[in-house]
């Protein structure tokens, strides 16, 4: 599973493709045309999200976080900067530079606002795809997602008005599409929770779906453990047209591991993992939850092609266990993610 520590963007330098980016202004009596940011805006942002991220990484204290970053992004950041502080490993945190590569900013006719950037970061050989919103006109920009890509992956390019800015779709508009992109969330999260339903799910089985019934079937495996696992699939809130008439669309998962293991065995994680710090004494004679966050992008292509996951990243962010006592020990090892792979 693709993971991050710490979500960082950290853009030391700004290489912005914004095109006919120009001041709000009135379009007719009723409606107001308001372009999401401009270059300068933009350009200052990430000097500002540049500055509070590195605070917190010196601190290892994800509270100033709160200030440019929400939601999902903020949850796994949270996570992520825990586990650092609670090991004392400051170098985890990503602190590397990350250039904006291109950025899009649809009109809006009201708040909220939002625009979608591609950042690159060379050192990890990744591009984050991003999405900072604004509420309302006194609410500040925050980072509400930010799926990974590999470098080599090629984002689809996006339909334009006639001013040159990005055109956006309801989550619920299926027009030139197999689907919407609310109706791929739950095709998604249909087939994460039971791969049985993906031959009429109309999806394609992608890296995404793989990697994560890997898991499950890993975990599913462990002696005397019962296993299970649910996805939902959060309401669609980003959505652009791409230039082949489908569209790009960002998409938040919940998911939920449930362990239930006998008073004879004890599930643990590994070391430093987020799993374990947020259940630093494993699982033994009871149930148990860790709760994960992933954000992903679908690009539903125009025509009838399936849609296709194209960039994604997730994090633990809750875990819970139940009080019953524990006996004997038996450790699950796991792998660099912090997912249990096997018993002994």
């Amino acid at each position: 599973m693709m993971r991050r520590s710490g979500a960082a963007v950290l853009a030391t330098s700004l290489i912005v493709g914004l095109t006919g980016c120009s001041v709000p202004h009135p379009r007719g009596e009723q409606t107001i045309d308001k372009v999401a940011a401009t270059r300068d805006q933009v350009a200052r942002l990430y000097e500002d999200y540049r500055e509070i991220r590195n605070a917190a990484t010196e601190l290892l204290d994800p509270k100033p976080l709160s200030t440019v970053e929400t939601g999902p992004v903020l949850a796994i950041d949270t996570g992520s900067f825990a586990v650092a502080a609670k090991l004392n490993r400051q170098g985890e945190v990503e602190t590397g530079p990350i250039d904006v590569a291109r950025v899009e900013t649809p009109r809006f006719a009201k708040y909220p606002l939002w625009f979608f950037a591609v950042v690159r970061d060379a050192e990890r050989g990744v591009q984050k795809l991003q999405v900072f919103e604004r509420s309302t006109a006194v609410d500040p920009w925050l980072l509400t997602a930010s799926p990974e890509a590999l470098a080599s992956t090629k984002i689809p390019g996006l339909r334009r008005d006639g001013t040159g800015h990005a055109v956006t779709v309801e989550p619920d508009d299926a027009r030139g599409m197999t689907m919407s992109a609310q109706q791929a969330a739950e095709a998604y999260a249909r087939v994460l929770t039971d791969p049985d339903t993906a031959a009429g799910a109309g999806i394609v089985e992608d890296a995404f779906i793989r990697q994560m019934r890997d898991i499950a079937e890993t975990n599913a495996s462990l002696d005397s453990v019962t296993f299970s696992q649910t996805w939902a699939a959060e309401p669609v809130r980003y959505v652009l047209r791409a230039s082949d008439g489908g569209s790009l669309a960002f998409v938040t998962l919940l998911r939920k591991d449930q362990y239930i293991v006998p008073v004879d065995r004890k599930i643990t994680w590994p070391a430093g993992s987020p799993q374990q710090a947020l259940l630093e004494d494993g699982i033994q004679g009871s149930s148990g939850n860790l709760n994960y966050y992933h954000q992903i992008v679908i690009h539903l292509p125009g025509g009838t092609a399936k849609p296709r996951v194209i960039a994604q990243y997730g994090g633990v962010v809750q875990g819970e266990v139940g009080l019953d006592q524990a006996v004997d020990d038996a450790t699950i090892l796991g792998t660099e993610s912090g997912d249990a792979t096997a018993a002994e």
